[in-house]
C-alpha cells in the first residue's frame, strides 16, 4: 500500500475517497445525527418567537436536569445546524460527486470489449455456443473479439448507479437551496375570510369562510395545525349606534373585534360598563364551529349578569345594549417556502430508480474463450452461470 501510494498518490486518494467504506461511514454519521435530532427537542431558531424559546428551555431543563448544560455544550440540541453535521453533508456531497464521475468514466470505458485481469478457470462439460445462448437469454450483451467473448449488462448495469449518485446529489442540492433561501412560519393564526401578507416575503395567504382550506401565493405550502371557534363582536345601542370596544386599557377603541378563541378572550364596552368573556365550551371538542360560552359582567363591581352558550351567529340583549356575535372560526397554520422542493423531489425519484435498478440489474461482467480441450472463463461466472469450474 505504501509502495502504491509512493508510485501514484492521487490514485490511492481517489480510491479511498470513492470507496464504499467512506460512503457507509458518512451515511452512518448523518443517520446518527438525524436520530439524535429526532429524539431530542431541538432549539428553535435564534430569530424566532421568544415564547417558543422559553418554552423549549423550560422543557429541556425539566427533562434532563443537571445534564442540560453539558448536552447543550455538545450540541445535542442543535444537531442539524452544527458544524460537524454540515461538514458530514459536505463530505457526502463530495464523495457522491467523485463516485458520479467514476460511474460516468466506467460507463464510457465499458462500451468496448476489454481484456480481463483476473484468473482464468476451465468450465466443466460446457460448449461455448450453449453458454453464449444462455447468457443472451438472460439479457446480457455479448461482445466478440475472437477468440475472446465478453458478456455484460452494459449500459443499464452501469447507468443505474449513475442515476443513484446523480439523484443523491440532486437531493442534497435541493436541501441546500431550501436551507439557504427557504423559510417557515409556525403558528400563523388566521380567521375565516382573512388574508395576510407574510412578513418574510411578498407572498400572501388567505383562509376561506369556513376555515377549512387556505389559498396562498405561488411557491408556498400551508399545513393546518389546528382549527377552533372564533367570533366577530360588535355592540349596538338601542339608538342603533355602534359602541366602542377595547381588549386592553391601552388599546385603541374599535367598533368591531375579531377574536380567535385560542384561549379565553376578554373585551370591554366602556360606555355600557360591561366586560365580556368568551371561551370555547369546555364540554365539547375544540373544532371550527364548536359552541362558545359567553359571560357578561358589570364593571364595576364585576358582577356576572348573564351566561349563555351560543352556536353560530347570535344577538344578546343586555340592558340597553345588543351584543352581536358573528361566527368567525380560526385556523393555525404552518407556512413554508421551499424553493428546492422540485429539485429534491427529482433527486429522490432518480435515487429510487437507481437503487432499485441496481438491485434488479447488478453490474456483472465475465469473459469466455474456447481453448483446445475446454471453455475457459474469467469474471463473475459462478454467480451468473451457476457452472462448476476446474482450476
Amino acid at each position: 500500500m505504501i509502495d502504491q501510494f509512493l508510485r501514484n498518490p492521487w490514485r490511492v486518494i481517489w480510491q479511498a475517497a470513492t470507496s464504499d467504506l467512506v460512503l457507509v461511514v458518512l451515511l452512518l454519521g448523518i443517520a446518527a445525527g438525524l436520530t439524535i435530532a429526532a429524539g431530542l427537542p431541538q432549539m428553535p431558531e435564534a430569530n424566532g418567537d421568544p415564547v417558543d424559546y422559553a418554552r423549549w428551555r423550560s422543557e429541556i431543563q425539566a427533562r434532563f436536569g443537571n445534564a442540560t448544560p453539558t448536552m447543550q455544550t455538545l450540541g445535542l440540541f442543535a444537531v442539524t445546524g452544527s458544524l460537524i453535521f454540515r461538514a458530514l453533508l459536505a463530505l457526502l456531497a463530495g464523495c457522491l460527486l467523485l463516485r458520479l464521475v467514476e460511474c460516468g468514466d466506467r460507463l464510457q470505458r465499458h462500451q468496448e470489449i476489454s481484456e480481463p485481469t483476473g484468473e482464468w478457470h476451465a468450465l466443466a462439460d460446457v460448449e461455448l455456443p450453449e453458454v453464449l445462448d444462455d447468457v443472451r437469454g438472460r439479457r446480457y450483451r455479448v461482445l466478440s473479439d475472437a477468440p475472446l467473448f465478453q458478456a455484460d449488462r452494459w449500459p443499464w448495469a452501469e447507468l443505474f448507479p449513475l442515476l443513484a449518485h446523480g439523484g443523491a446529489l440532486l437531493f442534497l442540492g435541493g436541501l441546500l437551496i431550501s436551507n439557504l433561501w427557504g423559510w417557515q412560519i409556525e403558528g400563523l393564526t388566521l380567521q375565516s375570510s382573512e388574508r395576510v401578507t407574510l412578513p418574510k416575503s411578498q407572498g400572501w395567504i388567505a383562509l376561506d369562510e369556513s376555515a377549512a382550506s387556505a389559498a396562498h401565493g405561488p411557491g408556498l405550502v400551508a399545513f393546518f395545525e389546528e382549527r377552533g371557534p372564533g367570533v366577530q363582536v360588535a355592540a349596538i345601542s338601542n339608538a342603533g349606534r355602534s359602541l366602542a370596544l377595547q381588549q386592553a386599557a391601552e388599546a385603541d377603541p374599535v367598533t368591531q373585534l375579531s377574536l380567535a378563541l385560542t384561549e379565553d378572550q376578554y373585551l370591554a364596552i366602556p360606555e355600557a360598563q360591561l366586560i365580556v368573556r368568551l371561551t370555547p365550551h369546555p364540554d365539547h371538542t375544540v373544532e371550527a364551529h364548536s359552541p362558545v360560552r359567553v359571560q357578561i359582567y358589570r364593571s364595576p363591581p364585576g358582577r356576572l349578569m348573564t351566561e349563555t352558550v351560543i352556536e353560530g351567529d347570535a344577538e344578546l340583549p343586555i340592558d340597553d345594549v345588543t351584543l352581536r356575535l358573528t361566527s368567525k372560526p380560526y385556523a393555525k397554520l404552518t407556512v413554508t417556502f421551499n424553493p428546492g422542493r422540485w429539485v429534491t423531489g427529482a433527486g429522490l425519484v432518480l435515487l429510487l430508480i437507481g437503487v432499485l435498478g441496481s438491485a434488479a440489474w447488478p453490474v456483472r461482467r465475465f469473459w469466455l474463450r474456447e481453448e483446445v480441450q475446454h471453455v475457459a472463463g474469467n469474471g463473475d461466472l459462478l454467480s451468473t452461470l451457476g457452472q462448476s469450474v476446474e482450476t
